[in-house]
């Protein structure tokens, strides 16, 4: 049994649920019955399965990559933030970063989940951003949601599928909200923080939405989360994220992540943002970083001398040690 991200449903996985997406996007059955070897491995790659959950609008229906959960359990990643704080930026440069080769240095290799929806993510979003040096749109709204995009994770021994969930984070506020079904399935959550913003006193209602809805033990959430403070491009001669926004990353070094989270707690403390550091409160492991999605603001929708993102890939990577995707290295986590 697993429980679907989007509505929440326990299904059970089958070969005989197969469905196929034909150009037009639409699904139809998929038999496998009498196919066998290299040929049944490229199919199921592509394959889909429906979700079996009753549903009142034909349009509600929705359909999970085969490989979804093929490899054990997925980690589904929220990227939580209010408007205007750079999630999309974020996560498309983190895409970007994964796609050259970001990852390699800690062992880890990557594919599509859905090879079709990943291409889609990357013509419209990582290219547009990282090559046409265009400013993304902020997130619109949508009765419904799926992951933006979804990842296969290996390390040399393991494969996990990893998918990221992007929402506007006024959906968020509401408890109520299709959009916001797949909240109590995530595995890790991803905050975002704008670092320019002075407005900094009373955090940010989304984090609220999501750290309330969560299952608690103790008075404290198990699941891990990182907080990214991003735009740190337009603070980056301020101590100390000065320190960190240039440093080149050396692997997955605990007292290098201890120093930086407890650097960026001191730097959202000293400016009155306690309310954005209630992740750390509240959930048992949480690392903090200092990140630039695009290394510059952008002029008049572009970015005319180039995207540079810096130690996007940072927060991700903690949060792999923290969720047990990232093996074989020290724990993370304060």
């Amino acid at each position: 049994m697993i429980l679907c991200p989007i509505c929440l449903h326990e299904l059970d996985w089958s070969d005989e649920e197969l469905y196929e997406r034909t150009p037009d996007g639409r699904y139809q059955p998929l038999s496998l019955g009498h196919v066998t070897g290299p040929r049944r491995e490229d199919l199921l790659r592509a394959a889909h399965v429906r979700c079996p959950a009753p549903v009142s609008d034909p349009g509600l229906e929705h359909h999970l990559p085969y490989d979804y959960i093929r490899h054990g359990r997925p980690l589904v990643i929220g990227l939580v933030g209010g408007p205007e704080t750079g999630k999309t930026h974020l996560l498309a440069s983190m895409i970007g970063a994964i796609e050259q080769g970001g990852l390699r240095p800690y062992g880890l290799t990557t594919d599509a989940l859905d090879i079709e929806r990943h291409a889609e993510y990357v013509d419209s979003y990582v290219h547009p951003l990282l090559v046409e040096r265009v400013a993304l749109s902020r997130t619109t709204h949508r009765a419904t949601t799926e992951p933006v995009d979804a990842l296969l994770v290996n390390d040399g021994r393991h494969t996990t599928a990893v998918a990221f969930f992007d929402i506007a984070g006024e959906l968020l506020r509401s408890a109520t909200h299709e959009a916001t079904r797949f909240v109590p399935a995530i595995g890790g959550l991803l905050f975002v923080i704008d670092g320019s913003s002075r407005s900094a006193r009373m955090g940010d209602e989304s984090f609220r939405a999501v750290l309330d809805r969560l299952p608690k033990s103790g008075g404290r959430l198990d699941v891990p989360a990182a907080i990214a403070v991003t735009k740190c491009d337009a603070v980056r001669f301020q101590a100390p994220v000065d320190t960190w926004l240039y440093a080149e990353p050396d692997g997955l070094d605990p007292e290098a992540v201890l120093a930086e989270s407890r650097d960026v707690y001191a730097f959202l403390h000293r400016r009155g943002a306690h309310a954005w550091l209630s992740p750390y409160d509240k959930c048992r492991k949480c690392t903090l970083h200092f990140v630039s999605a695009t290394g510059a603001a952008a002029a008049d929708g572009r970015f005319r001398r180039g995207v540079r993102p810096r130690r996007v890939l940072e927060p991700l990577i903690s949060l792999f040690a923290m969720t047990g995707v990232l093996r074989g290295h020290p724990e993370v986590g304060l």
